[in-house]
């Protein structure tokens, strides 16, 4: 998981280096914006005008079943490589197949979208794909999937999410609901850097490859905890000895 973090680092550090402390336009005009005081070359619109997609899924009547196609929840969406493997709850494969909407294709960002207590509201964000944390999945009612139908696009939201501005924002709108908790029209008022700026593609093009990895890192951790987790009980109780793993091999 150290290079998962690595990765996530230089990502976030060239994030705030380009879009916090605006370090390639210090020579350049700087312009008021919603989002302060911001170089002229970043053009700003809002995520209802440009091109994407958001949709929460759901459960069939008497909720989540024991076997099934993965429905992914609010409790796990935690960052970048993030899965508790234990938490998963399914649903039926006929009834997947009735839903249109929900489904993970992959590199869509992931935005947890109610739930908590009274008056408290933290967003959480995450990008699934690469068969992390599996082939097929769908988010829960509990969950948005926002696709900016580019995925470079969707990984520089990814981090652009996370600056204070937005988290106010979302925090202080979620916060008021008598369940903590933000709409589609919330998520779709929110200012957003241009993906018509050539900085917003590069980035995109940077950090892609660098999710990519975690995302298969994380895929090859949670194959490899699910064998040590198979074997360990039978190692300790004397089930399984080493040399029959070796020879196994």
């Amino acid at each position: 998981m150290h290079l998962n973090d690595n990765l996530e680092q230089q990502a976030q550090a060239l994030f705030k280096a380009w879009f916090v402390d605006f370090e390639p336009f210090r020579d350049g005009e700087f312009v008021n914006s919603v989002l302060g005081s911001t170089p002229k070359e970043l053009p700003i619109t809002y995520i209802e005008n440009i091109p994407h997609n958001i949709e929460s899924g759901k459960r069939p009547k008497g909720g989540a079943t024991l076997i099934g196609v993965p429905s992914i929840g609010a409790e796990n969406i935690k960052g970048l490589g993030y899965y508790d493997y234990s938490k998963t709850k399914y649903i039926p494969e006929e009834y997947a197949q009735t839903i249109k909407k929900g489904k993970i294709n992959g590199y869509e960002l992931l935005i947890y979208k109610d739930g908590g207590k009274p008056g408290y509201f933290i967003p959480n964000f995450t990008i699934f794909g690469e068969g992390f944390p599996f082939n097929e999945m769908y988010i829960n009612e509990h969950v948005f999937l926002l696709d900016l139908m580019d995925c470079g696009y969707n990984v520089f939201a990814y981090f652009y999410m996370q600056t204070p501005y937005i988290m106010n924002q979302l925090n202080s709108i979620g916060g008021k609901a008598a369940i903590p908790g933000i709409n589609t029209k919330d998520v779709e008022c929110l200012p957003i850097y241009s993906n018509e700026s050539p900085y917003v593609k590069k980035f995109g093009e940077i950090v892609l490859p660098f999710i990519k990895t975690i995302l298969s890192n994380s895929l090859e951790n949670a194959k490899q905890a699910k064998v040590r987790d198979t074997l360990l009980p039978k190692l300790m109780s004397g089930e399984l000895k080493i040399n029959e793993i070796e020879t196994e091999k």
